[in-house]
């Protein structure tokens, strides 16, 4: 159910806006996403920085059109937009779920959140709201682990 390795990216941010996309596994740049980052299937992606979990979020749409959004947002209709925006570089994990639904990746975006806060006393440093339910507990709690295991060993 979950890929065997999340697609890994290292973002530059300049002036709120995300300037180059480097594969990490490659090490080149990636002037343009591709399928399955670009289509519909929900999507759970980690924002990190030195090795530390700054936000988890989940998205449907284009994973680009996602972060661009929470990146141009200035307040106005009351949503500033993510709080990390001022961050220079981090790391982004993205994993596609094409079978799950909302209930389940909101489920797992859950999961994992709890678990930063287990293992490192801490909820994850930009986190503003979490969607709880219980559609997906025992399989969402393993799969939460195995990404956050990605994560700390990436």
């Amino acid at each position: 159910m979950i890929a065997e390795r999340p697609f890994i990216f290292d973002l530059i941010l300049k002036e709120t806006k995300i300037s180059s996309w480097t594969d990490f596994a490659t090490g080149n740049l990636t002037p343009k996403l591709s399928k399955p980052l670009t289509g519909s299937d929900y999507k759970i992606y980690v924002l990190t920085a030195n090795k530390k979990v700054l936000y988890i979020g989940t998205t449907k749409s284009s994973l680009k059109s996602r972060l661009n959004r929470g990146l141009k947002a200035n307040g106005k209709n009351g949503y500033h937009g993510y709080k990390w925006k001022n961050e220079k570089k981090i790391r982004i994990f993205v994993w596609n779920f094409a079978e799950l639904d909302k209930y389940h990746t909101e489920n797992i975006e859950a999961e994992l959140a709890f678990n930063v806060r287990n293992k490192t006393g801490k909820w994850p440093k930009f986190q503003n709201e979490i969607h709880f339910n219980n559609s997906y507990e025992e399989k969402g709690k393993r799969i939460a682990e195995k990404m956050y295991e990605q994560i700390i060993n990436c």
